[in-house]
């Protein structure tokens, strides 16, 4: 799945790691979402939007062929 995580923590000045914090994972985690190398749990998704101020169709983008 393809994520626009990096672009929106860009935005806030937030890094991966503060971000992991705010969330309540490991930072790998977020490089893993980043690169598009794991798919969150719905709550990790709302907890994710919630910290970057933005909806989780805006930080997700699902693709039905994936």
């Amino acid at each position: 799945m393809k994520t626009r995580i990096k672009e929106y923590r860009a935005k806030l000045n937030i890094t991966q790691e503060k971000l992991a914090e705010m969330v309540g994972v490991r930072r790998e985690t977020i490089i893993y979402l980043e690169q598009g190398k794991y798919n969150p749990s719905l709550r990790l998704a709302y907890s994710i939007a919630r910290a970057l101020q933005a909806g989780i169709d805006e930080l997700f983008i699902f693709d039905d062929e994936e």
